[in-house]
């Protein structure tokens, strides 16, 4: 199947870990458009996993786990130059950006690694609040055999 316009799914899931299973699911289906990216399956997971930390802080931190809330959730294909864009956006409490600090890696914490993971799965990670809002978007760059 040859697609060439953006493909846009847009979820709006309750901000609990339960249904992030979906979110990953549309993730490798949308990829899968992409019949020639190379290592596809390492590239989905890297892509799952910087997603599902980005939702599962949003969860715990936004929200509290306090299973209130939701998050949008805007995912876009793009195929000429190949990319996928992931808009995040909650309503619960603001992320201190200017707080965080990378981990020690010579002293690997239990906790705390999902910034640090987004930011080095994905090739561009922004973070905005607004007031009553959150906004998060990560693109990643998809390599294609033959362009």
């Amino acid at each position: 199947m040859t697609v060439t316009q953006p493909e846009q799914v847009r979820l709006d899931l309750p901000a609990r870990y339960t249904y992030l299973h979906l979110l990953s699911d549309c993730i490798a289906d949308m990829l899968r458009l992409l019949e020639q990216m190379q290592d596809a399956e390492m590239v989905i997971y890297n892509i799952q996993l910087a997603v599902h930390e980005a939702c599962t802080n949003i969860v715990r931190h936004a929200y509290e786990n306090k299973g209130e809330g939701r998050i949008l959730i805007t995912l876009t294909l793009s195929f000429d130059p190949p990319q996928l864009t992931i808009e995040l956006q909650d309503t619960g409490k603001p992320f201190d950006a200017e707080s965080y600090a990378p981990p020690d890696l010579d002293d690997v914490p239990i906790g705390g690694m999902g910034i640090f993971l987004i930011r080095n799965l994905m090739d561009d990670v922004t973070y905005t609040p607004s007031p009553g809002r959150n906004h998060w978007n990560l693109t990643k760059s998809l390599l294609v055999k033959g362009i």
